[in-house]
């Protein structure tokens, strides 16, 4: 309903705004409104409704309840949601960090590491003690040896082309025999015509005598030696390290380059992170202070 130009306004029309336009939306505190929901025009139509959804005199009413109004280039577009809350889950978090907690790895397996190219320069070793360690030799060598050969118990030697040592210059004591003459008998004893007389040889100086046959063994005893013991061809000497040790020592030097190459195969990890929030969700309530108002709009 409108007034013309010239028309004549009654109380009624004032007490009821009809002078407001159609679309006119206005908001009240209390009750009042009702008494202007309650109005009608001269021909019975309603002059204000509440702003509830429905559809008056050919007119469809937003519905404003639990909304509130928003300036706009236009009208009529609802927007939004009613939830009054939002409650904010695991997918809803940040990216951030946990503490280690209980996690734990079990030990990592490597196989098939061989190591090439690697070079080693200014090495040396000093200080080390070794003992009850037996070193092979597997070359052809000699042993030197001195002093007395085992004797082997009581034993003869062989001798042979061979001279006995001189003695310096001597004789040698003989006995000879020669026959006598008859008429030495008398003279003699009668003893059948032989006579018998030791003498000396006459000595020839310093010299030997050439000797064959067996040495008197001279009872147990033994010979000294002195040289070297034939080596035997080439041989080897047990090494028996099962008692050995290697203590102290500094080792210094370098070791660059190389290539190591092959698998770690990596170990199980147990255990959780360590908590760092509650498990529960979070709900966080949107809707500001408020007071509620009732809008009405003018349809006729």
């Amino acid at each position: 309903m409108t007034i013309a130009t010239g028309e004549r306004m009654y109380a009624s029309d004032i007490n009821n705004l009809i002078f407001f336009p159609i679309g006119t939306i206005l908001q009240f505190s209390g009750s009042e409104y009702t008494r202007l929901t309650n109005a009608r025009t001269a021909d019975n139509k309603v002059i204000w409704t509440l702003c509830n959804g429905t559809a008056v005199n050919g007119i469809t009413v937003p519905n404003l309840v639990d909304k509130f109004l928003r300036g706009a280039a236009s009208s009529g577009t609802a927007a939004g949601a009613d939830s009054q809350s939002v409650t904010i889950t695991s997918a809803n978090l940040p990216a951030h960090n946990h503490g280690v907690g209980s996690l734990a790895m079990s030990a990592l397996t490597a196989t098939k590491l061989p190591v090439s190219g690697l070079a080693a320069s200014g090495f040396s070793i000093s200080g080390q003690t070794i003992s009850g360690l037996t070193i092979d030799n597997a070359g052809a060598h000699t042993h030197t040896v001195s002093g007395n050969a085992a004797e082997g118990g009581s034993h003869d030697h062989t001798f042979s082309n061979g001279s006995a040592a001189s003695a310096g210059a001597h004789t040698h004591t003989y006995e000879k025999s020669f026959r006598v003459t008859p008429s030495d008998t008398d003279n003699h004893g009668g003893m059948n015509n032989l006579r018998y007389e030791t003498t000396d040889t006459s000595s020839d100086g310093a010299h030997t005598h050439a000797v064959s046959g067996t040495i008197a063994n001279g009872g147990a005893h033994t010979h000294t030696i002195s040289g070297s013991a034939a080596e035997g061809g080439s041989h080897s000497h047990a090494v028996n390290s099962s008692n050995a040790t290697i203590s102290g020592g500094t080792i210094t030097g370098s070791i660059t380059g190389g290539t190591v190459s092959g698998n770690i195969d990596a170990g199980a990890i147990t255990g959780s992170t360590g908590n760092a929030g509650s498990s529960a969700a979070l709900t966080i309530n949107t809707l500001p202070s408020y007071y509620t108002v009732v809008y009405i709009m003018k349809v006729a």
